[in-house]
């Protein structure tokens, strides 16, 4: 089923629903600012926010014509609804598809978000996933489809996973795109009046729902779909143990090349396959002098790429910050990550879960380095 855009959408004609706008939360504070200060428009910092700003702007009406374009079309059987339409009673659900604290339609887990969604509706057979974009390059949404995709494969697994990407005329690597989405371009948001008005528009507490949607079955709050929940830590730890189960292999690769795990690339980038310890390390790279925490480096198969795996180690080091560290032949790359993170959530995590039985040998990771490929 490919759904068509119609030119109100393509055009957006927003003057029924432009008043709609201003029921939405927008993060405006920088931007106001720069505005206050009078700013240069040419300066970055104005047009960086400036730019921010009008996709707030543009995710809202595109979810508004969506809200009305739902009950125009037959096949479309629910429609999430988000925003300043949610039930706010909901806001109690900590974890799972909810309506997080900015109003957004999010998949949470440990308290993180693991994905958002700009719209979510659903089908007979399918549910499609909104993603809305005001920038001309598309690489890096097309990039965040396979992470949505997979999770949302792994909640519906009865269901087809389709897309619907939303941008704007002039975009670029539109034939990028994977089969399973279906590309509207509409015209570039250009109401500069509307766009000011927003800006010092009141602000708009995310805990009160200011609109409510017509009186139709098709609309949904995302709390009450059914689907097949995801436990995120848990899943990292049974991938960890079910890896190192087979006697013959300090790590199983075959364990990771079948379809389900690649799903599980897709939404961890990276699985985790256990430890070595600092002097161990040593071998491996002669020149490491990071101050290792309870002497235990870990290892982990990533998808670098969208080709490629390869080990990567993370450091977890005495002051509390988290290095990434992957050794190349030609290069040795050594980052930091985000305190607040995912990565270092899961570092944390496996730091408790971690037993000697998950030590690997300098031997075990060569020979896991040689036949990476094996894993399909």
């Amino acid at each position: 089923m490919q759904f068509t855009i119609t030119e109100k959408i393509k055009n957006l004609e927003i003057d029924d629903i432009k008043e709609n706008l201003f029921h939405y939360s927008y993060d405006n504070k920088s931007l106001k600012a720069l505005v206050k200060n009078n700013t240069s428009t040419e300066d970055i910092s104005y047009i960086s926010a400036y730019s921010s700003f009008k996709g707030e702007i543009y995710e809202n009406i595109i979810y508004e014509l969506l809200l009305e374009y739902a009950l125009s079309q037959d096949e479309i059987t629910k429609f999430v609804l988000k925003g300043p339409y949610q039930d706010k009673e909901n806001l109690f659900i900590k974890s799972g598809l909810l309506i997080d604290s900015s109003s957004q339609i999010v998949y949470k887990s440990a308290y993180k978000d693991i994905s958002e969604f700009d719209a979510l509706f659903f089908t007979k057979d399918s549910v499609y996933f909104v993603e809305m974009s005001t920038s001309k390059k598309t690489a890096s949404l097309n990039k965040r489809l396979v992470k949505k995709c997979a999770l949302l494969k792994m909640i519906f697994p009865t269901l087809k996973i389709k897309a619907l990407i939303v941008v704007t005329a002039g975009s670029v690597g539109l034939r990028n795109f994977p089969e399973y989405a279906t590309i509207w371009t509409t015209k570039d948001l250009e109401d500069e009046e509307l766009i000011e008005k927003i800006i010092f528009a009141k602000k708009v507490k995310n805990d009160i729902q200011t609109l409510k949607a017509p009186e139709n079955k098709k609309y949904i709050e995302a709390c009450k779909i059914k689907y097949k929940k995801f436990q995120y830590f848990p899943t990292l730890e049974w991938i960890l143990n079910t890896s190192r189960q087979n006697p013959k292999f300090a790590v199983d690769l075959k364990f990771f090349s079948s379809a389900k795990l690649g799903l599980f690339f897709d939404i961890y980038t990276k699985l985790y396959i256990g430890y070595i310890n600092t002097e161990e390390f040593l071998e491996l790279y002669s020149e490491f002098n990071l101050k290792v925490k309870t002497n235990r480096i870990i290892v982990t198969i990533e998808k670098v790429n969208q080709t490629e795996l390869d080990i990567v180690y993370y450091v977890k080091e005495t002051n509390g910050k988290l290095k990434r560290v992957r050794l190349e032949e030609d290069n040795i790359s050594i980052k930091d990550k985000e305190l607040d993170g995912f990565t270092n959530a899961e570092v944390r995590f496996f730091m408790k879960v971690l037993e000697e039985k998950h030590h690997l040998t300098v031997e075990n990771i060569k020979h896991i380095q040689k036949n990476i490929s094996l894993i399909k």
